[in-house]
């Protein structure tokens, strides 16, 4: 199966889809197929570009929500499952002497 070649988009083109996505950032049906024909790209690519740009949004998000807590002093560290406390385990399985 042949790799597909990755779509370049002139700052034209970028212009207008990150206008549309400042509008909306969900772009279905004929909305789509419009914007796709007024700036010479498929459907495919159009809808591909807003997946990817939700993605981005969504972490540029996060990050600036957790920068925010952070500088409320507010940060917590993630604990992993690995780095739980050995008193959990205790409660549950106590030990005799």
């Amino acid at each position: 199966k042949a790799k597909r070649v990755r779509t370049i988009f002139t700052s034209e083109q970028l212009a207008r889809l990150e206008k549309e996505f400042a509008r909306q950032q969900y772009m279905v049906g004929t909305e789509r197929c419009l914007l796709a024909s007024s700036l010479h790209l498929t459907e495919e690519q159009v809808k591909v570009w807003f997946q990817n740009r939700r993605i981005k949004w969504r972490k540029q998000s996060l990050e600036q929500q957790q920068a925010k807590l952070a500088q409320m002093g507010l940060a917590t560290l993630q604990r992993s499952p690995d780095s739980q406390s050995h008193h959990s385990e205790d409660k549950d399985f106590p030990v005799e002497l």
